[in-house]
């Protein structure tokens, strides 16, 4: 059904862009992935950090409470929140140390995860602790927030540019559900300079480029007035990203937690998303007067907020899961936190082990 319509859509208008398709083929209210498919977890597609351990929500939660000492923000925001792990396991922290925030808002989509997250909060009675707010709507937004999105950029759609002979080409996918590229004025486009782009791509160098986080950045930066924000996702600098080896782009999808480079195939049965260029995000971060205070491996902030303290070192299984998140082999490394605050005093930075914001 969900091929049938794209078919419509894509007979209605000729063609449709890549990131059109990307916006169906996960979001789509009907047949979408994320509205359709169990998607966290063992006995889903893939396993994101919170759901490694718990020890990493408690991470963000001590850094809540070190921001909250300086700057005493009375909400959470949770910008695509899953299936609402990490809120459980951070607000059961903060709980148990008196530090509640006042409002914790899930900013959410997708009705199903909707559902499974007040199923999960219902279920270990944290509501009786906390109030809890669902939105889908900048504009019901508190004022002011800690803000946390992890893996949220990753999976925001995205077009695909090709360079080529000198000219930028943007990627369609026609009637025969392949990709056609027709010319492009990306240079017009007000965020394409926020990419850092090399001064000389290699000829037919594919990379993404997403209005929608552009989006992102510009609507919250609109309707919160003090906040720090802290992004979790995997990806890289532009330096580090914008290699040869990457001539074919970034996108990668995801289906029982088995990795393929062919969005085309299986639609809306998989993740699709593209690495993220986080120095575009610090350069929209930027733009909209956020100082970006921080960037680092998601190891090197985990190690900062002393996530070898409280592990059991006789409990196997839990010393491996803190492998997994910090181990630059695995989770550690790959997956970046980038830092920003907007509105408040200073936070210090002195309890990072290492801030690598020079490489952005």
């Amino acid at each position: 059904m969900l091929r049938k319509k794209l078919e419509l859509k894509i007979e209605e208008d000729k063609r449709i862009s890549f990131s059109d398709y990307m916006e169906m083929i996960l979001f789509d209210k009907e047949y979408g992935f994320y509205e359709r498919e169990q998607v966290f977890g063992k006995e889903g597609h893939y396993i994101t950090s919170p759901l490694v351990s718990e020890h990493f929500s408690q991470c963000i939660a001590k850094n809540f409470i070190e921001v909250y000492k300086q700057e005493k923000l009375e909400n959470i925001i949770e910008y695509g929140a899953g299936n609402a792990k990490l809120a459980l396991d951070l607000i059961q922290y903060l709980k148990n140390r008196q530090t509640l925030p006042t409002k914790y808002y899930f900013f959410e989509k997708s009705s199903r995860l909707i559902n499974e997250q007040k199923m999960a909060i219902k279920e270990l009675e944290l509501d009786d602790a906390i109030d809890f707010v669902w939105v889908n709507k900048y504009e019901d937004l508190p004022k002011e927030a800690f803000i946390i999105a992890n893996e949220l950029f990753d999976c925001i759609p995205t077009d695909l540019i090709m360079y080529k002979n000198y000219h930028y080409y943007k990627a369609y996918i026609d009637e025969t559900f392949k990709i056609s590229w027709h010319k492009y004025d990306f240079l017009s486009q007000t965020s394409s300079k926020y990419l850092s782009l090399p001064k000389k791509l290699e000829d037919k160098y594919i990379f993404e480029f997403s209005l929608g986080q552009y989006e992102i950045i510009k609507n919250i930066t609109r309707y919160i007035d003090k906040a720090y924000f802290v992004i979790f996702d995997y990806g890289y600098s532009a330096d580090e990203l914008y290699i040869k080896d990457r001539i074919s782009g970034t996108v990668t999808c995801i289906n029982n937690h088995i990795s393929d480079f062919d969005p085309l195939k299986h639609m809306g049965q998989k993740d699709v998303s593209s690495f993220v260029n986080f120095s575009y995000l610090r350069n929209i971060l930027e733009s909209k007067k956020w100082d970006v205070n921080a960037f680092m491996s998601q190891a090197n902030y985990l190690l900062s907020f002393d996530i070898l303290n409280n592990i059991n070192i006789d409990n196997l299984d839990e010393v491996g899961a803190i492998k997994k998140l910090i181990m630059p082999n695995q989770m550690g490394e790959i997956f970046k936190v980038l830092i920003s605050q907007k509105g408040i005093n200073k936070i210090s930075d002195k309890n990072f082990s290492k801030n690598d914001i020079i490489k952005l």
